[in-house]
C-alpha cells in the first residue's frame, strides 16, 4: 500500500513517498535524530522491534564523539501505530545509570533520558534507509536470473512449488528454489525481504537462505535489532559472524552483493584451494575475502565443485526475492 509521510525537520516540511506494506504497524524500523540539547555531545539512534503483537523492544544506541557506541534496550507497549517505553540501564557515556522513557506516535520517537539531575530529551523519525545497490540494473555481460514473472524460465523447485508475487518478485513457499544454469566464481547480486513476524522468535523468524553453489549459505533472517551472529542474517553458517550490523527492518527490501571465488582442484580432482567470499549487505561489508573451510549445511551436497547451481532456501517462511542477476568471472 502506499502511502504520504511528512517528516518535520528543523527548517522545512519535507514530503517524502514511502512504500510501506499493508501489515506495517508504524513502529517498528529504524530511527535516526538525536538529542534535543546539541551541547550534550552525544549521538542517538534506535532500532525498534516487534516482540508480539502489542509488545516492543525499542534498541538505543548512544555515540560519544570518536567512541563506541553503546546499545540500550527498554521494553514497549502499544497498537495502531503508537507505543510507550520506559526502562532504567546503565550508560556510561552519560554517567552510569539513567531511566529512559518514551512515546512513539506518528513515526516519531520522542522521549528523555535522566541522568542524575540531568534530564536529556531526545527526538528520532522512522526513516527507510535505502541500500546503495537496491533497483541496480544488472550489468552488461551479466546473467539475469529473475527480474519478475514466472519463476520457471530460469529456476526449478526443489521439490514442491514456488510462488510468484504481485510485486514483481518471487517467494520461498514450501519449496527451496534452485537455478537450471550452473553457476562459479564471479559477482552475485540478490535483493530480498523478510516478513513481520513479531510473535515468533529466533530462526522461525523470515528464514530463509542464499546458497551460492548450492553449498556455501549466507544466512537470510529478520534478526533486526540483535547483534550479528553466524547464525542470523547475513552470517555464513556455522563459519563467521559478520563484521557489521547491516540488517534492516522486516518488509524492506534488502541487498547482497556477493563477490565469489569457487575452490580450485587439480587434475585428479584434488582441492587446492578453498572458497572465498567477500559480502556487502546493504552497502555494508560484512565478510571481506573470508575463506570458506567447506560447505555449510542444508545445502545441495556435502562435496565441493567449482560450478552448481544458486540456490535460495525454504525454510518455513514466506521470504520474497527479487532482480537476481550474476556476472561471471573474467
Amino acid at each position: 500500500m502506499t502511502r504520504w509521510c511528512l517528516v518535520l525537520s528543523a527548517l522545512v516540511l519535507l514530503t517524502c513517498f514511502t512504500v510501506m506494506a499493508d501489515d506495517d504497524d508504524r513502529v517498528m524500523g529504524v530511527y535516526e535524530g538525536g538529542f534535543d540539547d546539541s551541547g550534550a555531545n552525544l549521538a542517538l539512534r534506535a532500532q525498534v522491534v516487534g516482540e508480539g503483537k502489542f509488545q516492543f523492544r525499542a534498541v538505543l544506541f548512544v555515540g560519544q564523539s570518536g567512541q563506541a557506541e553503546e546499545r540500550v534496550e527498554i521494553k514497549g507497549k502499544g497498537k495502531d501505530g503508537v507505543a510507550s517505553f520506559n526502562g532504567d540501564s546503565r550508560v556510561n557515556a552519560l554517567g552510569g545509570q539513567v531511566a529512559i522513557s518514551g512515546d512513539i506516535r506518528d513515526q516519531v520517537f520522542k522521549g528523555t533520558v535522566k541522568a542524575g539531575r540531568k534530564t536529556l530529551g531526545f527526538t528520532l523519525r522512522r526513516v527507510f534507509p535505502e541500500p546503495p545497490t537496491r533497483g541496480m540494473a544488472p550489468p552488461e555481460g551479466a546473467i539475469v536470473l529473475y527480474n519478475g514473472g514466472d519463476p520457471v524460465t530460469n529456476w526449478v523447485r526443489v521439490p514442491e512449488a514456488w510462488c510468484a508475487e504481485e510485486d514483481g518478485s518471487m517467494a520461498v513457499c514450501g519449496s527451496s528454489l534452485m537455478t537450471r544454469q550452473a553457476l562459479g566464481s564471479g559477482t552475485y547480486h540478490v535483493e530480498f525481504m523478510t516478513p513481520y513476524m513479531p510473535t515468533e522468535r529466533y530462526q522461525g523468524r523470515g528464514n530463509s537462505g542464499v546458497y551460492i553453489l548450492g553449498r556455501y549459505e549466507i544466512q537470510v533472517l529478520d534478526s533486526f535489532g540483535t547483534p550479528p551472529a553466524w547464525d542470523l542474517c547475513g552470517g555464513i553458517y556455522k563459519q563467521a559472524v559478520p563484521l557489521v550490523d547491516a540488517v534492516l527492518p522486516p518488509l524492506q527490501w534488502q541487498t547482497y552483493d556477493i563477490t565469489f571465488t569457487a575452490p580450485q582442484f587439480d587434475e585428479k580432482g584434488n582441492k587446492t584451494a578453498n572458497a572465498r567470499i567477500t559480502v556487502v549487505h546493504n552497502g555494508k561489508v560484512i565478510h571481506d575475502n573470508l575463506e570458506l573451510t567447506g560447505p555449510t549445511p542444508g545445502g545441495l551436497g556435502d562435496n565441493e565443485v567449482s560450478e552448481a547451481p544458486l540456490m535460495l532456501q525454504d525454510h518455513g517462511n514466506r521470504v520474497k526475492y527479487r532482480n537476481i542477476w550474476y556476472v561471471p568471472a573474467k
